[in-house]
């Protein structure tokens, strides 16, 4: 089957959680060479972490978008988006903007608890960074995007990345293990930024540990309390309608880099629910591109 071909088992309306897919074919994007599965980062004990790279051929040495997948920190893969959106769609309208994207796999939960997430997607700035040359793609000019919990593993790293003196327990030193990790530029879609307000979530990221220690770990791990006047801008959209995240996320994210002396640009999308379900995503992606374009050329 055919990758681009995949849809939701339903078009309107919840359904179950998958637990398998059909045999997928990934043809290339069109006007793009791809490195497909990349070890970016080997962790002892558990499986090696594997991002993909589309460089459009027609641009020497383009920014690179780095896509963050959601699905609550729980599920979700590197090559698929939302079902809704149709697949590759979005890869292929980045390359057609003249940008590499890459996407990533990083630890899920039952493998890893927060910050280990967050340590995987710094190991892919650094790798991408590493081997910039190799891959001819410029690193320097490079954006964190992500969707849901993508969203906030993607803040979380862009955030902290951009302190004076970054908080190494944050950041690690998984794969390449040293290096630069600040980002041009920020893009969070309907994200959790500030965990501390949701107890319930803190208890199903940190099954294991105390009340006190809960606390302090979503503290620490809440992209509102790394915010800084020297914070990357930052393009967030969230619908108002959002069932699952709450749009009240963004607008703390927003309220709190516009108080720091950061770039913020919040927009809200009136009735969207999660992943914009129920109006066509496409002018999102625009909006997107006009943001990324603005701050990677």
């Amino acid at each position: 089957m055919d990758v681009r071909d995949l849809r939701p088992p339903v078009e309107d309306g919840p359904w179950e959680p998958r637990t398998y897919y059909p045999p997928l074919d990934h043809p290339p994007l069109a006007g793009a060479r791809t490195w497909t599965g990349l070890t970016y980062a080997m962790v002892d004990g558990y499986r090696p972490m594997v991002l993909d790279l589309h460089v459009p051929v027609a641009v020497e040495r383009p920014p690179v978008v780095l896509w963050v997948h959601g699905g609550g920190w729980r599920e979700g893969d590197r090559r698929l988006v939302p079902l809704q959106w149709g697949q590759q769609r979005l890869f292929q309208r980045l390359v057609d903007a003249g940008l590499a994207v890459t996407t990533v796999d990083y630890r899920l939960l039952a493998e890893s608890r927060l910050p280990g997430p967050v340590h995987d997607v710094v190991a892919a700035v650094r790798y991408l960074r590493w081997y910039a040359d190799t891959l001819g793609v410029d690193a320097s000019r490079l954006a964190l995007w992500g969707e849901s919990a993508g969203a906030h593993l993607a803040a979380v790293v862009a955030l902290a990345a951009g302190h004076a003196q970054p908080d190494q327990w944050l950041l690690g030193a998984t794969g390449v293990g040293s290096g630069p990790v600040d980002v041009t530029a920020l893009v969070g879609w309907y994200g959790p930024y500030d965990l501390t307000v949701d107890p319930s979530l803190v208890a199903m990221l940190w099954p294991d540990t105390s009340v006190y220690e809960r606390e302090e770990l979503a503290r620490r791990l809440s992209p509102v309390h790394l915010v800084t006047a020297d914070s990357p801008p930052m393009l967030l959209l969230h619908g108002d309608a959002d069932t699952l995240v709450p749009v009240e996320q963004s607008v703390r994210l927003h309220e709190a880099a516009l108080a720091a002396g950061a770039r913020s640009d919040l927009e809200v999308s009136a009735g969207s629910e999660h992943v914009f379900h129920g109006e066509p995503v496409e002018p999102w992606w625009d909006r997107t591109l006009d943001f990324l374009a603005e701050h990677l050329r």
